[in-house]
């Protein structure tokens, strides 16, 4: 079979995609210019395609695209693009002379609300030239049914170099596109699958009959998680309906700063704790700003993606994540008292089965072909939420992308209705590069809690002392 069915979580991503709400991932990546381009000043746009495309067979991904099984009896398929085109996926682009940062960001919203195109592969780069002080931008789109934040930022790591002149990679094998199977032949293989499954469920079964008391906790984790997605959040002011137009801003944090505040903490924390931290403070002075109620219960449900890819598969694509549901204190005008709560509850959630029983949800709602796309929604609509943070770990030493060394790179994660707010983070090379997506219509003040979060990292050092 020349072809690779989706896992039932790359295809949920598919199916709570609407047009108003593209399920692509991304980032904005900042580029030394002068390496890019030729005598002229151009930007060396047909070099840097045939760079690309001798890197291609590398991640096959690339020049694939979504099949859908007739009538629903089975999850999509990826199949070879027999019309892949490079220029397509590889464009450039530039503002106009001398190009702010602002016009850039505003630039990143405008192409990350523009939904990718499900005929071909699943993703887009582009290249942004004129920006005032010479360097050159790079925006990515990726579907998040392609991967998660670790295969994409694995995925990257396929483009760039370790030093600025590399040895140059042996030649790329020609590439010849596996015929795409008919629509008789996917349905045929699905109607099979369907036929094999109790079978497999019966084996399955067998085996837990065998380990009682692994199937029992895999039962309890799953019954604690439905409890605890019942928990509805009080709703915060950017939790409404969203547009198709996004707001991007982006924010930083040192990592040399974020190790002084845990070894001054006084309980143990980890890094992901301080970044919770910064941003329950940033969002309490974010909605103190706004005249928002901050009680003495007064709490922001963050959804906190968890990777579950072992290390013997990192550099394969797919979603391997799960989820946790953090409580953000934003009532605790302390930042010292909200680490320490922070960190208390992620020591708990740790060994709670939360992220097991996500799991389990998720891929139980995939196996129900005909109404797997309503499922995947629903599911998606009742994780109890206010926003989604999440941090993917990168390089922490220094790359280059076509000669061209990477000066800085900020994460875009998409949004859902009734969410409308994520604060993305990657590290590299010392930094933390937060991006933060809202909806454009009600979050015209999305610059303002950005800010906010690049402050709180001083504030949570200054009160530790």
């Amino acid at each position: 079979m020349a072809h690779e069915r989706l896992t039932a979580t790359d295809a949920a991503f598919l199916y709570i995609e609407t047009p108003h709400e593209p399920q692509h991932v991304g980032s904005l990546t900042i580029l030394e210019g002068e390496p890019l381009r030729d005598a002229s000043g151009r930007i060396r746009m047909e070099e840097l395609r045939g760079a690309v495309s001798d890197r291609l067979h590398r991640v096959p991904r690339m020049r694939q695209r979504i099949r859908m099984v007739p009538f629903r009896q089975g999850r999509p398929v990826w199949v070879d693009d027999d019309r892949f085109d490079l220029d397509y996926h590889m464009r450039l682009t530039a503002l106009p002379r001398p190009g702010t940062r602002e016009q850039l960001l505003d630039l990143m919203g405008r192409l990350q609300s523009q939904p990718l195109d499900r005929t071909r592969p699943l993703w887009e780069f582009w290249l942004v030239d004129g920006l005032e002080d010479g360097t050159v931008a790079q925006i990515s789109k990726i579907h998040h049914c392609v991967g998660d934040g670790i295969a994409t930022v694995d995925l990257a790591m396929a483009l760039v170099d370790f030093e600025p002149d590399p040895e140059p990679p042996p030649a790329a094998p020609t590439w010849v596109p596996n015929e795409p199977p008919s629509d008789r032949e996917l349905l045929v293989e699905a109607v099979a699958e369907q036929i094999t499954r109790p079978a497999t469920l019966i084996r399955n079964l067998t085996t837990a009959v065998r380990n009682p008391r692994a199937f029992a906790s895999m039962l309890g984790d799953v019954a604690s998680t439905a409890l605890t997605f019942q928990d509805r959040p009080r709703p915060a002011p950017w939790n409404t309906e969203v547009s198709s137009h996004r707001r991007w801003v982006d924010a930083t944090a040192s990592i040399e700063q974020v190790g002084r505040i845990r070894r001054a903490a006084p309980v143990k924390v980890t890094l992901n704790d301080v970044v919770l931290t910064a941003c329950t403070t940033a969002l309490r002075s974010f909605m103190a700003d706004r005249g928002e109620d901050l009680d003495h219960d007064r709490a922001l449900k963050a959804m906190v993606p968890v990777s579950r890819r072992p290390d013997e598969e990192r550099g394969e694509l797919g979603n391997s994540v799960s989820l946790i549901v953090v409580d953000l204190p934003v009532h605790e005008s302390d930042p010292v008292l909200c680490l320490e709560a922070i960190s208390s509850q992620t020591d708990a959630l740790k060994d709670s089965g939360m992220a097991d029983g996500a799991e389990r949800i998720v891929e139980a709602a995939g196996e129900f072909s005909l109404v797997a796309p309503e499922l995947a929604r629903v599911v998606s609509r009742q994780i109890p939420m206010n926003l989604v943070i999440t941090n993917v770990p990168g390089p922490p030493v220094p790359l280059w992308m076509f000669g061209a060394k990477v000066l800085e790179t900020y994460p875009y994660v998409e949004v859902i209705d009734g969410e409308g707010l994520t604060i993305g983070v990657v590290s590299y090379e010392g930094v933390l590069h937060f991006g933060l997506t809202a909806d454009r219509d009600g979050m015209a003040d999305l610059p303002k809690l950005a800010d906010s979060i690049s402050r709180a990292f001083g504030d949570l050092e200054s009160a530790l002392g």
